[in-house]
């Protein structure tokens, strides 16, 4: 598949070359529609040097990357169509395959995303008086998981709920930050909180797979995180890395804050007994 392919040699790229493999992971639906100099011309380096790229992915030439590019975007997105690719693929076995595909993405995401994308999205959570997290079917465990962290640090951080996250949207206060996760097969329940919250000029933050995705036309701020499903399962190792990510700068942008939050969490986790001593 060519985003293993231009993972896989990522290290071993030129400057030319990594321009070339960014344009295409991040934007290949654009990709696919551009010739050979036009694609050159988008980030800056000559025809040449897109056609020697297609060359160093072990392609016959710019035609093949064209044509591999897009079979990237013939998603499979049902669960059984995921789930019949899955059984039929690979040599590996069922952990070889799942772990690789974990691996890969972790490394494009190490690869796609800007450090400084992630501090200034992290000081936009700092710096709101309320933080709304929305998250649907299998991105709810991602929004759990950032709403559980965030509670620890932020003062006023609420997992939006299923069945009436608009009412909390009329009563947020101003400036306040509005997350919705979602990956493919896209929730339209997400997509609609987003949209709603950009209706009363809530700041907005999509964290998704692509610029191109729904979630994007209603978000101020967008992070796009590599995904990469493994059979019908929606494998979220890398998005659950940005998380972290997420979380420790703003630990970091509160600096001895976060220190003193954490005694108190200390003496109340001993004082209720709430974890078991580990076993000698």
């Amino acid at each position: 598949m060519l985003r293993e392919r231009i993972t896989a040699k990522i290290n071993e790229l030129s400057p030319g070359h990594r321009k070339v493999a960014r344009f295409i992971l991040e934007k290949p639906r654009e990709a696919a529609f551009l010739t050979a100099s036009q694609l050159g011309a988008h980030v800056g380096v000559s025809e040449a040097t897109v056609i020697r790229f297609a060359y160093t992915l072990g392609l016959s030439g710019y035609q093949e990357l064209h044509q591999s590019i897009s079979h990237m975007l013939i998603d499979d997105l049902s669960t059984l169509a995921r789930l019949e690719k899955y059984r039929s693929s690979g040599k590996k076995g069922i952990f070889g395959t799942a772990m690789d595909k974990d691996i890969n993405a972790m490394k494009m995401a190490q690869f796609r995303l800007d450090e400084k994308v992630l501090l200034d999205l992290a000081k936009t959570f700092v710096e709101a008086p309320a933080v709304y997290i929305a998250g649907y079917r299998s991105s709810y465990t991602l929004a759990y998981y950032l709403s559980f962290y965030l509670s620890w640090l932020l003062p006023a951080v609420k997992l939006m709920p299923l069945d009436s996250p608009y009412e909390l949207l009329v009563n947020a206060p101003r400036e306040s930050v509005v997350v919705g996760i979602s990956f493919p097969r896209y929730s339209t329940w997400t997509v609609d909180v987003l949209r709603r919250a950009q209706e009363h000029n809530l700041k907005t933050v999509a964290i998704t797979d692509e610029h191109t995705s729904p979630l994007a036309n209603h978000a101020l701020h967008i992070l796009a995180v590599p995904y990469s499903p493994i059979s019908f399962i929606d494998s979220f190792a890398a998005p659950m890395s940005v998380l972290n990510c997420i979380i420790l700068s703003i630990s970091q942008q509160l600096g001895d804050q976060v220190t003193s939050l954490f005694e108190t969490f200390e003496q109340y986790w001993k004082e209720q007994n709430l974890y078991e001593p580990p076993m000698l």
